[in-house]
């Protein structure tokens, strides 16, 4: 449905994310004279509380990883002693 309200956004292209190119965030009627540098600095804040951090995601990623890695180490040397004793 279109209907004819000028709405004032902020449009952020590239956002840090694997998912998404492009957000469009739609300001609010009451705050719409503030300063578009504060207004775009707002929108950034926002979109880096919603999104993953990649940081996080790498951090995560290794660590699943190294425990992978463990556990198969661990059956490995388990294999090996029940072998052993056979």
């Amino acid at each position: 449905m279109i209907k004819g309200v000028n709405k004032k956004i902020v449009e952020i292209n590239n956002p840090k994310s694997l998912y998404f190119e492009k957000a469009i965030l739609y300001i609010r009627p009451n705050m719409s004279d503030i300063p578009a540098k504060l207004l775009s600095q707002e929108a950034q804040n926002y979109l880096k509380s919603i999104f993953p951090n990649d940081k996080k995601n790498k951090l995560y990623s290794l660590r699943i990883a190294l425990i992978s890695v463990a556990i198969i180490a661990i059956v490995g040397v388990l294999c090996l002693i029940t072998a052993k004793l056979s």
